[in-house]
């Protein structure tokens, strides 16, 4: 998938057509981009995550983690435009007063600056890391000080061809000043491009609590509308009903987006509360080990899940549920989405990319884009 491409697009209608994924995993090399399956689809915009912002209670600053890394970009496929991702956890802004909030858009724009520049000019040289936060994507080694000003120029071009940059954060009432104060400087600093933020569906419903965020355009996340903390609840990835509690006679001042999932999850309880969410792969992986019938299952012997250093320890008597959107469902709310979406450019884009999903439900993918 190329990174850039020519247009002369406003910054507020840049969204192209209206097919597009998240990709959601740490590395550019989990996907086949030259997939035949995935080209099918003919998304346009590719929404990646670049990397999280967490809270570090040992350093007392926010901190950049879970960055995505990638070895070669040649086999992406051309057609679709690249908008990165930062997610940037709550905990982050309650941690941090106004100023600092702007100060860390400050961070971010370097970092992303400098992941951007290395992504998009492989072929031009290599950027120089002067810190942990601080990227410099202007910095680099050449045997020919000639070779700078062509290098500044192409980078320049592609860096100008990603057209638009998104922040997820699940802000609350209480964060919601040092959020938006966070996103008013980042449009200062992204001048050049839209600055997008995900819109929860609680913070679509009441917006004079939640406050609407300060950017040119939201992405409505029309999923996880239960609540993964109850054992006995129904599904927290998404059921139509509760979604359309929250759809309903809404409307937002801001032009928006729609996303809608197929991603699939496993939940670990353990004494009635939740653990760890686990991946839809554990569950083939472990079924052995498990007991009764599907979506909810006990384990019937201690195990360890995971690597040394991210390891889980299962006990027998546990409890697992497993989640999955139901696609029929999935269809009719982006039909629903279609009919009702409050501008005319709006465009779906389903959470998440990988190839278990589109091999599994490839023909429901293709539904939910046609149903907008």
């Amino acid at each position: 998938m190329t990174l850039f491409s020519c247009g002369k697009e406003d910054k507020a209608t840049i969204t192209g057509t209206n097919r597009g994924f998240y990709y959601w995993q740490t590395s550019l090399d989990q996907f086949d981009w030259r997939d035949s399956t995935f080209r099918t689809f003919q998304a346009n915009k590719i929404y990646f995550r670049f990397f999280d912002v967490d809270w570090s209670q040992e350093a007392q600053a926010p901190t950049p983690v879970a960055q995505l890394s990638w070895n070669y970009i040649y086999q992406w496929n051309p057609e679709a435009a690249t908008v990165p991702v930062v997610f940037i956890t709550n905990e982050t802004f309650k941690n941090l007063n106004v100023a600092q909030s702007k100060e860390l858009a400050h961070h971010v724009h370097n970092k992303l600056n400098g992941m951007l520049s290395s992504l998009l000019n492989q072929d031009a040289g290599y950027f120089l890391d002067d810190g942990y936060w601080q990227q410099n994507p202007f910095l680099m080694r050449s045997k020919d000080f000639r070779e700078h000003p062509r290098y500044d120029s192409l980078i320049s071009a592609r860096m100008k061809s990603v057209k638009e940059v998104q922040f997820d954060c699940d802000w609350t009432e209480s964060t919601r000043d040092k959020y938006f104060a966070f996103l008013e400087e980042c449009n200062r600093l992204f001048e050049e491009k839209l600055v997008s933020s995900t819109i929860r569906l609680y913070q679509y419903k009441y917006p004079e609590k939640a406050g609407i965020p300060p950017v040119k355009r939201g992405m409505l996340m029309c999923y996880n509308a239960g609540d993964v903390r109850d054992p006995k609840g129904g599904n927290s990835i998404f059921e139509l009903d509760e979604v359309m509690k929250y759809l309903e006679d809404g409307e937002y001042k801001l032009p928006l987006d729609y996303a809608v999932p197929i991603f699939e999850w496993v939940l670990l309880y353990q004494n009635g509360e939740i653990k760890q969410i686990l991946p839809y792969s554990f569950l083939s992986d472990y079924r052995i080990l498990l007991d009764g019938d599907y979506p909810n299952f006990k384990v019937n012997t201690d195990f360890t899940f995971g690597d040394r250093a991210n390891s889980v320890l299962i006990r027998k008597g546990d409890n697992i549920r497993v989640e999955s959107p139901d696609k029929g469902e999935v269809i009719k709310l982006a039909a629903y989405l279609g009919r009702n979406k409050n501008n005319s450019d709006a465009s779906i884009t389903l959470y998440h990319l990988s190839h278990d999903a589109i091999q599994k439900y490839s023909k429901e993918i293709e539904a939910i884009f046609d149903s907008f």
